[in-house]
Order: C-alpha cells, then sequence, then structure tokens
C-alpha cells in the first residue's frame, strides 16, 4: 500500500518511495538467544543501576548470504558460523550492499524493479563514556524503494544513491534516489532526480550536491558521455551546471575525500570537489592497451587515487596527472580480478583472481604485500563467479564461492585462510553488517 501523505508526486512512470512493509515476507528466526554481545542478559529499565566495562575494540558482525536464484537470505554470525535466521524478501535478490553505519543492507531486485532493506539487528550506541553494542533479531524494514531497474549502487560514510536505467521498450526513464541511515531506519524519504531519457548511467551524492550522468535522448548508445552537477532543494534535485569535460561511454564512478570518478572511453574524468568542482580528465595513455577502458572503479575516504578496473587488470588513477599509471607490479597473466576493493581501512587493496587467489597489496606504495590461493575456482559452473566481501575495518575479508557452496574468511595482514564453511545453499550475493571500535568510513562505487 502506499501511503499518500509521504509520498511527494513526481512521476506516473518513475521513482516512488514505498512505504509500507511486504505482506508476504517471512522471518524465520532460529531457536537460540539473540543477546548483547559480551553482556548478561539483564533488564534495560534498571540500565543504570549496572555498572559497564566494555573493550574498546568491541565487535559483532554478522555476514548475510543470498541463495542463489530465490528471495532468502541466510544471516550468519561471523565469528562463529551459527545461523541466525533466515529472511524471504518480496523477490528474487540480485545484488547486496551494506547500508552506511552497516547496520541495515540494501538488496537490489533488479527485475522487479525494486530495492528492499534489511535490519541485520546488530548496532552500536554511544552512551558517552563507552559504546553500547546490541544483537537482535533481523528485521525486514518497513523502507524500500521502487524504480525501474535499479543498478548501480554508490555510497560514502553517510549517504546512498541508487542509479535506475529506465527502461528503453517502456519509454521509463532513468532516476537516482539518495538516502541515509535514518532515512531507512524512520521509513523517511529519499530525495530524487528524474531524467528525460532512459540510460546506463551512473551517481555518486556529496552532501547536498549530487553528480549524475547525462544522455542525449537522440544518441545510439546506452551509456551517457557527460556528467551534471545538481543541488538538493527539498527533496528534489536540480541541474546546476554541466560539466564541459566530456565522459563518452561512461560507465563506473567512485569518490574519496577530495575527488569523484567517472569510467570513460578515454580515460577516466575526475571531478574536484575542493576546486570549487572543477573537471579535468586522466587520459588512459600507455597503461592501458589499444582497445581498452576503465569500467569500473573503486576509492577510498583516505586514499587520494582510485583504482580502475581494465577488463581483469587494474590501474591507478591520480588527480592532477596527465595519464593513469600502472602498477608497479601487474598481476599474472592468465588471470584477471573478478572482484576488488580497499580493505582494512584503506591500508591493502585486495583483488579476488578468477583462478581464486586473493592479492593484497599496501595502498601506500603499492607493492604486493602477498598472495594466497583461498578457493577452488574450477567448481564454478556457467555463469556463476567468485564473490568478495569487505568490511569496513579490520584485517579479514571473506571469499564466497557459490560452485562449491562455501565461505572462506582470510587474514589479509598475515596471509591465512580459515577452514571453509560448507554451506547448504548456493550463495549468489552476500554482505558483512556489523560493529568495530574502528573508524567506519569508507567511500565506494559497485558496478554491475
Amino acid at each position: 500500500m502506499l501511503l499518500e501523505s509521504k509520498m511527494k508526486p513526481l512521476s506516473a512512470i518513475f521513482l516512488a518511495l514505498m512505504l509500507s512493509a511486504c505482506g508476504d515476507s517471512e522471518t524465520n528466526i532460529y531457536a537460540q538467544d539473540v543477546a548483547e554481545p559480551g553482556h548478561e542478559d539483564h533488564d534495560h529499565g534498571d540500565e543504570d543501576d549496572h555498572d559497564h566495562d566494555h573493550d574498546e575494540e568491541t565487535s559483532a558482525a554478522r555476514l548475510l548470504l543470498v541463495e542463489d536464484g530465490s528471495e532468502m537470505v541466510h544471516i550468519f554470525e561471523a565469528g562463529d558460523g551459527d545461523e541466525v535466521s533466515e529472511l524471504s524478501l518480496p523477490a528474487p535478490i540480485g545484488y547486496a550492499y551494506p547500508v552506511p553505519g552497516y547496520r541495515y543492507a540494501a538488496f537490489v531486485h533488479r527485475d522487479d524493479n525494486w530495492v528492499s532493506f534489511v535490519d541485520g539487528g546488530v548496532w552500536v550506541e554511544d552512551h558517552g563514556d563507552h559504546d553500547h553494542p546490541y544483537a537482535e533479531a533481523p528485521a525486514i524494514q518497513d523502507f524500500y524503494l521502487d524504480g525501474v531497474k535499479p543498478t548501480h549502487y554508490t555510497f560514502n560514510d553517510e549517504q546512498v544513491a541508487v542509479f535506475y536505467d529506465g527502461n528503453s521498450e517502456t519509454g521509463d526513464v532513468a532516476g537516482v534516489a539518495t538516502f541515509d541511515t535514518a532515512a531507512v531506519a524512520d521509513n523517511g524519504m529519499a530525495n530524487t532526480l528524474m531524467f528525460d531519457t532512459y540510460m546506463h548511467g551512473a551517481a555518486q551524492v556529496r552532501g547536498e550536491h549530487l553528480l549524475a550522468t547525462i544522455r542525449d535522448a537522440d544518441s545510439a548508445s546506452i551509456l551517457p558521455d557527460q556528467v551534471g552537477l545538481y543541488h538538493l532543494h527539498d527533496t528534489e534535485y536540480e541541474l546546476e551546471t554541466v560539466f564541459a569535460e566530456t565522459c563518452p561511454g561512461l560507465h563506473g564512478s567512485a569518490q574519496n575525500e577530495d575527488h569523484i570518478f567517472f569510467g570513460c572511453t578515454d580515460g577516466v574524468l575526475v571531478i574536484d570537489e575542493g576546486a570549487d568542482f572543477s573537471a579535468a580528465k586522466v587520459a588512459n595513455g600507455s597503461a592501458l592497451t589499444e582497445g581498452t577502458r576503465v569500467g569500473s572503479l573503486r576509492a577510498h575516504h583516505h586514499i587520494d587515487e582510485a583504482i580502475g578496473i581494465v577488463s581483469g587488470k587494474l590501474v591507478r588513477v591520480v588527480p592532477g596527472q596527465a595519464e593513469l599509471q600502472a602498477l608497479p607490479e601487474p598481476l599474472h597473466e592468465e588471470d584477471s580480478v573478478v572482484a576488488s576493493d580497499f580493505a582494512a581501512g584503506g591500508e591493502f587493496f585486495v583483488a579476488l583472481t578468477s583462478e581464486g587467489s586473493l592479492v593484497v597489496l599496501d595502498s601506500h606504495d603499492w607493492e604486493i604485500h602477498g598472495e594466497l590461493n583461498v578457493t577452488d575456482a574450477s567448481v564454478l559452473a556457467e555463469g556463476q563467479s567468485l564473490k568478495l566481501v569487505v568490511p569496513p575495518t579490520g584485517h579479514h575479508v571473506y571469499v564466497v564461492n557459490p560452485g562449491a557452496q562455501s565461505l572462506v574468511e582470510v587474514d589479509i595482514e598475515a596471509l591465512a585462510a580459515e577452514e571453509p564453511w560448507s554451506l547448504e545453499f548456493t550463495p549468489s550475493a552476500a554482505v558483512w553488517l556489523g560493529y568495530t571500535g574502528e573508524d567506519e568510513e569508507h567511500d565506494h562505487g559497485h558496478d554491475h
């Protein structure tokens, strides 16, 4: 049901923020106690009468794994692999991502024009002299988004942007919805931008500003070739300027502390917010072979440059440089990168290869910290691929192998893998939710 009192009428064919829970959603909680990690059960009404002894590095986390081809999400304790519960969402799930703060997860149902959200049940409250962690039963949120072909999901430490491609066959236009954790928690409003045509585009939200792609409606390509700067007014974005520097065949975006990056056929468009959103191009140069381009980007709040993914290889995008920079030590020629991201608060960059190896690079000098074979990629069936799950802090990442129905935890500093978890279903996507006592700022661009 749509609650009209909370809707901003934008278009009969575009984004609507749906504000009621799905009637066919199910939650199955297994027979086990769900309590605060590291605490005995107690009456919160008498909380002030209890002394609290909290470890500064207290952490609690859960892994949410999607069962392939289904609406099912299985929730496990990250520490011991115990399954806490399973949730049935409104439609089959394509992709899974964290919401800033890592209490909530977003699940993209692209074919069903839907994005739903789940509370992982683990979070922390600031009680002044200590942080108080909680662990409760996971739950499906009332907040969800309804728009045509949600595709690219990008986020920083506070906000999320979801780009909707629209549909060329039906005439549905593209658009963007942005929101924060409070909107998910309180069933609030999303901010929206509606275009005049469809496109396979991208968007990055920066406070009250949004950088989003622009496509000529008469173009033969579904990919845009320009970027616009938008400013938020009430709950809608209005165009302020279109950058003169073009970005042909635009695909892939990311952001860090000062810069926003967009992948182009002729290089990477870099927009400097500190210089009043000035734009410049870092050309492909000799780092790329003819006919290749940056199609995906990764960036981190604490790292000045970005990493571009080029046909399964990696290049550095250094703002202010004329050309893209090759990494000092290339990956194996016969191997390609299937997933990658910054890890350990930006200390490392991890690249999962098609052969099942994890390559760890030191992001301070881009030397290879080490490489570890973590899973058998030969068991993957056609259409399956390895998945990489990277928590915002800490030195552990997770590799999901759908072919082996397994998940393995890897210490990227020590280059050591734990015994794999054996799953009773085929996982297709996964997301880490939880709390650590460290800084969680992390800026991502996720491209499908």
